[in-house]
């Protein structure tokens, strides 16, 4: 079944050239990442705040991440950026390609 242009074009859009980046700074990161975080990590190899933007609305959409809210002052009053964090399912499915990848190289496992 031959896909029309349009249909090509949004596919090719919702694979972010940095989410492989922005999900593997997510992966590693000690604490939920805002915004900012992210493009501080991908905003050196060119990406723009759109591409950030995008990058977590799919992904977001999609299940992969949790919105973690704002940080929490006290007495519910929110405080900084909107922070996000990687849902349970991503990190499992990360896990098992880390796996995979290092069963395949060699790599020994800890």
């Amino acid at each position: 079944m031959d896909r029309n242009p349009f249909e090509e074009h949004r596919a090719a859009d919702r694979r972010s050239e940095y989410g492989a980046m922005m999900l593997a700074a997510l992966a590693t990161a000690q604490r939920p990442l805002s915004v900012d975080d992210l493009v501080s990590v991908v905003g050196p190899e060119g990406a723009r705040l759109a591409d950030v933007a995008d990058w977590l609305a799919t992904a977001r959409q999609s299940g992969m991440l949790r919105d973690q809210g704002f940080e929490d002052l006290g007495e519910g009053l929110p405080q900084g950026p909107r922070r996000f964090s990687l849902a349970e399912t991503a990190l499992a499915v990360l896990e098992v390609d880390w796996r995979y990848h290092d069963r395949s190289s060699g790599a020994m496992l800890a």
